[in-house]
């Protein structure tokens, strides 16, 4: 099997762009472009971007991510032309799994296809790779759990949030690690692979799996139908760092090493017996010790990046969980609802605690009494109107649907010389005319958007029209009061937005909003 992982390209020279070569990614996410050729090239013109098509036509073997990174609109040119060498790597022949023998392995996909593997690490959250991570959790970003074949049945579950690790560096893929966040837990009774703190010792026989790309043509993208697996074997970084060899474009050859590139949060493996290796559409898939039949497999790594795919001069390089054991563990056992036990979460929570994190600190209280406030955006239009007194309440504002989607958004707030670890929203709605498939949702940005999540309610299940209403963080209803709505923030965030949309589907759709609250605590 060839795993997918994106692998990043550095070329010495920048080629010019050519519009007339093959799409071959997605529009502003390359590595997620796990895309076949039998999509039609005006679809895919639309989101790939000249740079793209260039390199993936004359880089295709250099240093490659094996999925998708972060959107290019923010990156240098050299850093595009890199990450889309890496959609051109594929994964390489390996075997077919046994249906079953890895529930754990995840599908990563957006609307229109696959883009990256990830391994379930809690019922409610999955570990991947940090160039796999998109702009915005919002923008349609499915784990599919549970579906050995691509076409066929599994559990969909949307993403709440994308955390990558604070240390990931784009340009070296160094700390090439993610915590995706599910709006919920699996419902299947699905078994999770269980991360190792050990460091994993050379010569150690270890497995990868993924649905990435098969086609050894560079050319042809051919994404597995049903999940691949094959075995490498780890060696030492020395040796990784030491790897040089030849390789062949339409202009010839070139030479390519891994020189002063792994670092200590890195860990290679190879196959010297079997043109074997993982590619294009497996980044973020675990690498694990396959246990004995009833133990959890122990995951060692994440599928990052590497030169080409399966080339026998070049090693896969993947990201070292060891290495981030204690910041995995920490985010899951925080973000988690239900985390695994042998996080030992309760250990951890007792040493973090201290006197200050049982006290709340106000941020913003919001009443609206005199107008919109910290709502006073621009960008509401028309939707948002402040009434005096409503609903035997004192400063409301209401968001009306239309028949579409309404918003309320805030002006950035402030949180200069502050270090909360967390962040609580607290407000109360009242809903009017919404329907079984209306719902409200909050949004919230901290530093620009640097980290960025959701929470949305639905009309009837989590809450009812025309009384007031409380929902906490495990969308329990509670009628007469406010919903809290509590998560983590790195500590040393800049910034906070927030924005309420109400998603209704006639004129009649609406919602009061009425005092608003954002504390902080370390």
């Amino acid at each position: 099997m060839l795993e997918a992982r994106p692998r990043t390209d550095t070329p010495e020279e920048q080629p010019t762009t050519d519009p007339s070569l093959p799409p071959s990614c997605h529009p502003s996410s390359p590595h997620k472009s796990l895309r076949t050729q039998s999509q039609s090239g005006e679809t895919m013109m639309g989101y790939l971007s000249k740079a793209l098509l260039l390199a993936a036509a004359t880089e295709a073997e250099t240093r490659s991510l094996r999925g998708r990174p972060q959107h290019h609109h923010h990156q240098s040119a050299h850093t595009v032309q890199r990450e889309a060498i890496a959609s051109r790597n594929r994964i390489f022949p390996g075997d077919v799994s046994v249906e079953g023998r890895y529930p754990y392995a995840v599908s990563i996909q957006d609307d229109i296809s696959h883009y990256c593997g990830g391994s379930l690490v809690a019922p409610d959250i999955v570990l991947s790779a940090a160039h796999c991570k998109t702009d915005d959790a919002n923008e349609g970003v499915k784990v599919v759990v549970g579906r050995h074949n691509l076409e066929g049945d599994g559990e969909v579950i949307s993403a709440s949030l994308e955390l990558s690790h604070p240390d990931y560096d784009f340009q070296t893929t160094d700390n090439d690690y993610m915590i995706v966040v599910l709006e919920r837990a699996v419902e299947a009774d699905v078994d999770l692979v269980q991360i190792s703190p050990d460091v994993v010792p050379v010569d150690a026989a270890v497995t990868v799996m993924g649905w990435g790309d098969t086609n050894i043509d560079l050319d042809i993208s051919e994404l597995a139908i049903e999940l691949m697996e094959t075995e490498v074997r780890t060696i030492s970084n020395e040796e990784c760092d030491a790897s040089i060899g030849t390789l062949t474009d339409s202009l010839g050859s070139y030479d390519e090493n891994y020189h002063q590139q792994i670092t200590g949060n890195m860990l290679c493996a190879e196959n010297e017996h079997r043109a074997t290796d993982s590619c294009q559409g497996d980044s973020g898939g675990p690498l694990v010790i396959r246990t004995a039949v009833g133990d959890p497999d122990l995951q060692v790594g994440v599928v990052s990046w590497g030169v080409g795919c399966a080339h026998d001069a070049f090693p896969g390089v993947y990201a070292r969980v060891s290495e981030k054991y204690e910041w995995i563990r920490t985010e899951v056992c925080n973000r988690s609802a239900d985390p695994p036990a042998y996080f030992n979460c309760g250990e951890l929570r007792t040493q973090e605690t201290t006197p200050s994190e049982s006290a709340w600190e106000e941020i913003v209280d919001e009443e609206f009494l005199t107008g919109l406030g910290i709502f006073n955006s621009h960008g509401n239009g028309d939707s948002s109107r402040h009434y005096p007194t409503a609903q035997n309440r004192a400063g409301v504002v209401r968001v009306a649907s239309g028949g579409g989607t309404a918003s309320l958004a805030s002006r950035s707030v402030s949180l200069a010389d502050t270090s909360y670890g967390k962040l609580r929203v607290s407000f109360s709605f009242y809903a009017m005319g919404t329907e079984h498939a209306d719902d409200l949702c909050l949004d919230y940005e901290l530093d620009n958007g640097a980290i960025t999540g959701e929470r949305c309610w639905s009309s009837l299940h989590a809450f009812q029209n025309n009384q007031w209403t409380d929902l906490d963080m495990e969308f329990n209803a509670s009628p007469g009061a406010d919903l809290d709505m509590e998560f983590n923030a790195s500590p040393g965030a800049r910034n906070i937005s927030l924005r309420f949309r109400l998603k209704g589907d006639d004129s009649d759709d609406g919602v009061l909003v009425d005092r608003v609250t954002i504390e902080g605590r370390i």
